[in-house]
């Protein structure tokens, strides 16, 4: 397995592309599908690419990236209102995609060549999901390094990311985590120093 980390854009979001024995995953596709491509190679085949929420920063190549390669685009049905180019109200952080979409539901799912668990952890959007493969969670804009995601824009929501906190907690401290932003951390590491985790840990609200 290789990850690649390709921090893009103005809000230098961290796009992921995921390999492991030839295939690949491309994670929250924000811009640039040319620098997506130069990090896959001709033997690779790209089996999805997938959306943790439906902000524009995360999903601004998923088109270009699909029609390159010729893959689904997942997105969890929840956040569908915030890329559908029809009969659309255009937000802050929204920009449609085109593409076809496929559903991406909480539990096991099995997409190309990848076994996933899929979280589904809404307080930042209504259908942000965290991603695991083996032992690295994409957290999206979910979690942070030392951080959570904000809940003021559209679909946020602090009781529902209070309750995400609470789901974070469960998790096994060696867990990797790749946020949608900023550095990677460890589940552990986040419940040590994260202040939003420790407010939750005791009983709180955020």
């Amino acid at each position: 397995m290789k990850i690649d980390t390709l921090p893009i854009g103005m809000f230098q979001e961290n796009i992921y592309i995921l390999h492991d024995n030839d295939h690949v995953l491309i994670i929250d596709p924000g811009k640039h599908a040319d620098v997506i491509s130069r990090c896959i190679s001709s033997k690779e085949t790209v089996d999805a690419v997938l959306l943790t929420h439906g902000h524009s920063d995360h999903t601004g190549a998923a088109d270009d990236a699909a029609e390159l390669y010729q893959c689904p685009v997942y997105i969890h049905p929840d956040d569908r209102i915030m890329i559908d180019p029809s009969g659309r109200t255009v937000r802050s952080f929204e920009e449609p995609v085109y593409s076809a979409t496929a559903d991406l539901m909480p539990g096991k799912n099995r997409i190309g060549s990848f076994d996933l668990e899929i979280l589904h952890t809404p307080g930042h959007t209504k259908g942000s999901v965290m991603i695991r493969y083996r032992n690295v969670l994409f957290s999206g804009d979910t979690l942070f390094a030392g951080s959570i995601g904000r809940t003021d824009l559209f679909g946020g929501d602090e009781d529902e990311m209070t309750e995400s906190i609470r789901m974070i907690l469960n998790l096994p401290n060696d867990l990797k985590v790749l946020p949608g932003h900023g550095p990677a951390s460890t589940i552990g590491m986040e419940k040590k120093v994260n202040p939003y985790l420790k407010i939750v840990e005791a009983g709180g609200h955020i």
